[in-house]
């Protein structure tokens, strides 16, 4: 959603009863609540449940049917919807959330508790490395593989990366990890093999998840920066 001086689109004061059902390390919650503000791409409301900027939520509420873009005659309008801003409000939490659509970012049904940042977001740490790294624009097949789990979700995936540095890569994925992780990166015909930190997940304009990867173990060959 933002800062309040880059709203592009037509916001109402409504005051509507919203239903959020959120996930974080704890499991799943849920709360009702109402909005103070709402328009065709997000809504605000305040929670006493803390929420997390990138966190994605599921909403439900009565929503004026000019703001909605599916469901135009259900009483209750369910879209998921991702936290852009959070402020502290007299003992409670602000929270300004844009709406993602009637299904959620691709690999939320194995990793709810993730955050998801969006393109144009800064990517915190990304800088200094690109200073050290510089970052070349290629697409290059890599597996991907994540330690064993007790849930059911996939370990491993072959992607690719949209951009590779010797420090590290941006990679589309499925995998139900978050920031934070360690995964293995490898090459799908070659040696280079290495651990890497999930420094950020952010949804692409495709809807696509993408991790901003920094290697653990070993930079990339120059090889695979020249293109392979």
């Amino acid at each position: 959603m933002g800062s309040r001086s880059d709203r592009k689109d037509e916001r109402m004061v409504l005051r509507i009863p919203v239903k959020v059902d959120g996930f974080d390390v704890a499991g799943p919650w849920q709360e009702m609540t109402m909005s103070e503000d709402t328009s065709s791409t997000g809504v605000a409301f305040s929670l006493q449940h803390p929420a997390q900027f990138g966190q994605v939520l599921l909403l439900s509420l009565p929503l004026p049917k000019r703001f909605r873009q599916y469901d135009l005659t259900d009483p209750s309008y369910r879209v998921y919807a991702v936290v852009r801003r959070v402020e502290p409000l007299r003992g409670r939490i602000f929270v300004g959330a844009m709406y993602l659509g009637k299904n959620p970012p691709r690999g939320f049904d194995k990793s709810p508790g993730s955050r998801y940042l969006l393109s144009q977001d800064p990517a915190p740490g990304v800088r200094t490395e690109r200073r050290a790294h510089e970052r070349h624009e290629l697409h290059y097949n890599l597996k991907l593989s994540r330690p064993a789990t007790a849930d059911s979700g996939p370990q491993q995936e072959q992607t690719v990366a949209e951009n590779l540095s010797k420090g590290g890569a941006r990679v589309l994925t499925s995998l139900p990890v978050a920031k934070g992780d360690i995964i293995i990166v490898e090459e799908l015909s070659g040696p280079f093999r290495t651990r890497a930190e999930i420094r950020n997940v952010y949804i692409g304009k495709d809807k696509i998840p993408r991790l901003n990867l920094k290697f653990l173990d070993d930079e990339a060959p120059d090889r695979l920066i020249a293109g392979g």
